[in-house]
């Protein structure tokens, strides 16, 4: 064998799943560099303290900064093809730097489960039954008595491309009944790679034809086509209604005619079943869906059918961002504003502001939709920096609905309504239409009283009340998911005066259905949705109806189209009012116009009744009698004026211990490091005890980073990162980084 080195490399930079931010170095073994071509993106097998761990090579080198007698072998090679794209390796090392996250850890986030425990990217094979040759000429007659081997071995026949298990146990058949036929040489079992397979289930199904675009509509299209082959963020601001998706659809169609795929993007694992039903009743070309609800079989094969190329579409939630594919040629991020796009434990990285990153780098669009865009959005837009792109008229003949403000001061509430609303949900109803009632808190009611002592059922976990979920008979806790039996008596003074306070999506529908007896009633929220395929049932059953309330959390605000809806209830509009996060009225805002959005979305004219303690409130005002866009106007200068994001650049150090004085210490060593360092133009603020103190046994405490100038603020982060990381080892204290935070507490 030839000395000639493979690998002319002596060491590689390796990054490992762990809480450090740094890469390792290792060095290459003679036997390894002469046999194989290392590169970026491989995993290798490493020693690392007494065990050893699976990495990713990021980096190969023939210097280290460290002694080169000291630095451990690679154990193995455990790919002869990277498995990480160079693109998302360049994604995740840019990600690192940003949210000042281990390296190691992003880019394990970034590889679907199996490979990050080492499985090989191969797709999974799986076992089918096929007429043998002697079996395509023999006579079904002759099998006499033996009825279960002939109803299998007709199956076989009328499937040419034979049975699997799946497709056996949908025909009420049993493999068992396959041994007989294998043994008399009629069929065999063969293995099949899950790309090499048939769709189970043939159905002629006609393709959805396109929809005739108004001129708002072929604008928006029009001014993206301009742009399909470079880097280009467009906003499409339309209303509830307005036609987005046709404008994607059909946005979508062009990029794919040129031989490249889409990346889709929603906010919620709930809306990606219609979204994959929409895209494929549109389109001939395959679509596959990636999300946290799929196991990780079914994930690590859609990974690879987009990474090889044989998904034209790929419709996924916030991580989908990571995966990689042959040709990308445009990113859709449908429902821009929602929270869900933001991470908020661990890896706390925004897929919006990854995927602008990622476009790029690539130099192809990104396509933002939103009834209600984010802040942030809006300013690019208002700038210029994104062009922006409006649509006001809604589809079809389908009219805005009638946004009214049902005064609660000085009135006798039944269970959260006033007569005014209770009035005009039967009046609704008595036209044979639906009314949809908003109220973001699942369960029964959100607290359980003594009346006799005041004992409140409170989670020993955290400092929270425990909500009441009568139908489940428990008490649980909706932060660190605890939950006990519930109680009929006071543990305390042991009196049986026990009473609920508020309400919640539960209580409710119980108290409606006493009402409107004759009328269905359909709650739709976490826990009544449980179960796979249940929220698809539900939305039949609303079809099926003419009249029908349904209740529902913000579930039912995303994505729904349920053209008998013509009244909306939204029972707390000011939830946001008086909130401790600055977002907070916006959050809210974008909550009520998009439940709102659910109303008049066919011929009949809707209206919505937000009820309201505060009903001169400036910004409700705003949002009755204006629109989402003169609110965000308003609060935006309210933000310039405060200089809070996105007039500044912000980020938010948590800390969390067992012990709370441990955990507020430590924030203020961060505070004076911080002003040691002498960045009079950044603001500090705290630390101070998040709103929930006490969280799943831990005390919470946050730091606020502030500046108007973004490279100062990060390269003070990345002092006290540094600090906390190695003030944090010897403590059972965790520390967390969160730049661009959506929650300031």
């Amino acid at each position: 064998m030839s000395d000639t080195l493979l690998t002319p490399f002596s060491f590689v930079q390796v990054a490992l799943p762990v809480p450090m931010r740094t890469l390792f170095d290792y060095r290459i073994p003679k036997a390894i560099a002469l046999r194989h071509k290392l590169l970026p993106g491989m995993r290798v097998k490493v020693p690392f303290g007494h065990s050893v761990r699976l990495g990713i090579i990021v980096n190969l080198t023939n210097t280290s900064q460290w002694d080169e007698q000291q630095i451990k072998p690679i154990t193995s090679l455990h790919d002869e093809q990277a498995v990480m794209a160079a693109d998302i390796l360049a994604l995740g090392q840019w990600a690192s730097r940003y949210y000042h996250h281990p390296i190691g850890e992003v880019l394990f986030h970034a590889l679907p489960v199996l490979l990050r425990k080492g499985e090989k990217p191969e797709y999974r094979t799986e076992s089918w039954w096929v007429l043998t040759e002697k079996g395509q000429t023999y006579d079904p007659n002759i099998f006499g008595r033996a009825v279960r081997q002939r109803e299998f071995f007709d199956a076989i026949k009328e499937h040419p491309y034979g049975l699997n298990a799946s497709l056996i146990k949908s025909l009420g058949l049993n493999t068992s009944n396959a041994k007989a036929l294998v043994e008399k040489q009629l069929i065999e079992k063969v293995q099949r790679r899950f790309d090499q397979q048939p769709e189970l289930v043939q159905e002629i199904i006609s393709k959805e034809t396109q929809l005739q675009l108004n001129d708002e509509q072929n604008q928006a299209l029009s001014a993206i086509t301009h742009y399909l082959n470079q880097f280009h963020v467009a906003l499409i601001d339309g209303i509830t209604g307005s036609g987005k998706t046709e404008v994607y659809l059909q946005l979508i169609e062009k990029v794919i005619r040129t031989g490249k795929q889409v990346l889709v993007l929603v906010p919620e694992i709930g809306l990606t079943p219609q979204t994959l039903t929409r895209f494929n009743k549109r389109f001939n070309e395959k679509v596959v869906a990636l999300h946290s609800n799929m196991n990780d079989r079914d994930r690590l094969d859609a990974w690879l059918m987009a990474k090889s190329g044989q998904a034209d579409i790929i419709i996924g939630t916030r991580s989908a961002i990571f995966v990689p594919y042959q040709s990308l040629g445009l990113i859709v991020i449908d429902e821009e504003h929602d929270a869900s796009y933001k991470q908020q434990e661990g890896f706390r990285y925004h897929a919006r502001d990854l995927a602008i990153i990622r476009a790029k780098a690539a130099q192809i669009p990104v396509v933002l939709g939103s009834a209600t865009p984010c802040f942030e959005t809006l300013m690019n837009a208002w700038q210029k920096k994104y062009q922006w792109l409006k649509l006001r008229q809604r589809a079809g003949a389908a009219q805005l609905p009638a946004m009214i403000r049902v005064d609660l001061r000085n009135e006798s509430l039944f269970y959260g309504f006033s007569q005014t609303t209770l009035q005009t949900i039967q009046t609704t109803l008595d036209r044979q239409e639906q009314v949809l009632i908003f109220l973001n808190r699942r369960g029964y009611a959100p607290t359980l009283m003594c009346q006799q002592c005041g004992w409140i059922a409170s989670c020993e976990h955290c400092d929270v009340n425990l909500t009441v979920h009568k139908r489940a008979n428990k008490l649980h806790c909706h932060h660190c998911d605890k939950h006990k039996a519930l109680v009929y008596t006071c543990p305390e003074c042991h009196s049986d005066k026990l009473t609920t306070i508020g309400e919640g999506t539960e209580q409710i529908e119980m108290q409606l259905s006493q009402v409107f007896t004759d009328t269905p009633i359909i709650r739709i929220d976490r826990d009544s949705t449980q179960r796979k395929s249940t929220l698809d049932k539900m939305a039949q059953q609303i079809h099926q109806h003419d009249r029908a309330i349904l209740i529902g959390t913000q579930m039912l605000a995303k994505g729904h189209h349920f053209p008998n809806v013509t009244l909306v209830v939204i029972m707390n509009a000011d939830s946001g009012l008086f909130s401790a996060d600055y977002r907070g009225m916006e959050k809210t805002a974008q909550l009520i116009m998009q439940v709102a959005g659910r109303a008049g979305r066919a011929s009949k004219k809707g209206s919505v009744l937000l009820q309201t303690y505060h009903p001169n409130n400036t910004a409700i005002e705003t949002l009755c009698e204006q629109n989402y866009q003169a609110f965000a106007a308003q609060e935006l200068r309210e933000r310039q004026r405060l200089a809070w994001p996105p007039f500044t650049h912000q980020v938010i150090i948590r800390t969390e211990s067992r012990d709370e004085q441990e955990a507020y210490t430590l924030l203020h060593q961060v505070r004076q490091l911080a002003e040691q360092d002498g960045h009079e133009e950044i603001d500090l603020i705290g630390p101070y005890a998040a709103i929930i103190v006490k969280k799943a046994g831990h005390h919470r405490y946050v730091l606020s980073l502030k500046s108007s100038q973004r490279a100062t603020l990060h390269q003070l982060t990345e002092t006290l990162t540094h600090w906390l990381e190695t003030n944090t080892h010897s403590h059972k204290i965790r520390f967390a980084i969160d730049v661009d935070p959506l929650e300031t507490y």
